[in-house]
């Protein structure tokens, strides 16, 4: 197979470091020049605890890609789609295959462009930093290195397992028919915890050691799964986790929550949400791929999602220039009172 990944920053990269040093021949592309010659120069140098490895990689940008590929990685951010996508579909391969790796839901974004029986879904389960160019930081333990990939009709196809089968260099790799139900165990994550780490100016570990963002977090879990009954999604179990017991209706269970909160995302202490290092660079960030999602779900089943469209308002505002970076912004939220019992 000729394949590439589409958008080799912080993730991209170690992908495709991984999957090349796995035996695949796989093109690494990226518009960050600098980036591309680094890495054709000097190798991926991915940093993880107190270890670092360096895989030769073969990278380009957009403008240098010939031919067409049975399989693109699709790692661009949403923000970029319109101008990415463009390349993609003139490299694609008739009977090729784009695997949407992005945040939120986009794989119908995605498949409006290049056609659903060309776009099959995947969640990340784990985080990266882009350090400089050529180097890429895991921001997650390696065991923690998951993916999950669907079929949009929620079939079981001879190709996903080709798919999880490259995967499976880049960590643990695993197929499922009920995609939805996985993008939205993802999505309250990145809800809950990438979009509080925006609003504390920190990393995940800076969420679950602040008492009111940890209890906010709880509250945006809590509104997800509201939807999903709603919706009629089932969230999947993932990495061990099914997020469904991390529901409360009092404030008794809330408190009864907290620890198992602490639990799911300490092996994810040390990720930074991508939105904070977007609104430092000046770039657009993708609060409307994460928490707009949950916002416009909710808006679409009835379900009311005020401590997420908090968090929806102070990262447009720190965006926008009207709140500064800062873990202050924290004490502009408020939550729903609730039962004691």
């Amino acid at each position: 197979m000729k394949m590439a990944v589409m958008g080799a920053g912080s993730l991209g990269t170690i992908v495709g470091a991984l999957v090349t040093k796995g035996g695949y021949d796989i093109d690494l592309i990226d518009v960050n020049v600098d980036h591309v010659k680094a890495l054709n120069t000097k190798g991926a140098r991915i940093t993880v605890l107190m270890e670092e490895l360096v895989a030769p990689v073969k990278a380009i940008t957009p403008d240098e890609m010939t031919g067409e590929y049975d399989v693109f990685f699709y790692l661009t951010k949403t923000t970029q789609n319109e101008s990415a996508l463009k390349y993609v579909t003139k490299h694609l391969k008739s009977d090729g295959v784009v695997v949407c790796m992005q945040n939120g839901i986009p794989e119908d974004a995605v498949a409006d462009v290049v056609g659903k029986d060309r776009t099959v879904g995947c969640i990340v389960g784990w985080g990266a930093t882009w350090v400089e160019p050529g180097v890429s930081k895991l921001t997650s333990q390696p065991k923690n290195m998951h993916y999950v990939i669907g079929e949009l009709d929620g079939k079981d196809t001879a190709r996903l397992h080709e798919i999880a089968k490259v995967l499976n260099a880049a960590g643990i790799a695993e197929v499922t028919t009920n995609l939805i139900g996985i993008r939205w165990t993802k999505l309250m994550v990145n809800t809950g915890f990438s979009g509080m780490s925006a609003v504390v100016a920190g990393n995940y570990g800076n969420v679950l050691d602040n008492p009111k963002a940890l209890v906010c977090t709880a509250y945006i879990f809590r509104e997800a799964l509201t939807i999903c009954r709603a919706a009629g999604v089932t969230p999947e179990v993932y990495a061990g986790w099914d997020n469904r017991v991390l529901d409360f209706n009092t404030q008794k269970e809330l408190q009864e929550k907290l620890p198992l909160f602490i639990k799911r995302e300490t092996p994810h202490r040390a990720i930074r949400t991508g939105m904070l290092y977007d609104i430092e660079a000046g770039r657009e960030p993708e609060y409307e791929t994460f928490n707009g999602t949950q916002t416009r779900w909710g808006k679409k089943w009835g379900v009311p999602t005020p401590v997420n469209d908090q968090v929806v308002e102070i990262i447009r505002g720190m965006w926008e220039g009207r709140l500064k970076i800062d873990p202050a912004n924290v004490d502009l939220m408020t939550v729903p009172e609730l039962p004691k019992e």
